[in-house]
């Protein structure tokens, strides 16, 4: 298991479209992702998931990738969350 911390940039958030983006993208990992938002755990293949914690602008999530591309799955979620505007 391998975790990072990560700002949200999105001036609204993980809302509709940018949640979509970012589960998306999890979808195609080959690792469990999750989202760690305040006592949440949150399986990031899940839209509808996501969307419930209401995750907002500059608050910090900790993103953890377990598997067998652990490092690399995590790598790109990381990117996929700093690019979403």
């Amino acid at each position: 298991m391998v975790s990072r911390r990560v700002t949200v940039k999105n001036p609204s958030g993980l809302h509709v479209k940018p949640a979509e983006i970012f589960s998306k993208a999890a979808e195609d990992c080959s690792s469990k992702v999750e989202v760690l938002y305040g006592n949440n755990i949150i399986n990031a293949k899940s839209l509808l998931n996501l969307l419930a914690v209401a995750i907002h602008q500059g608050a910090v999530i900790e993103l953890r990738c377990t598997g067998p591309d652990e490092e690399k799955d995590l790598e790109k979620m990381v990117q996929v969350m700093e690019r979403l505007e």
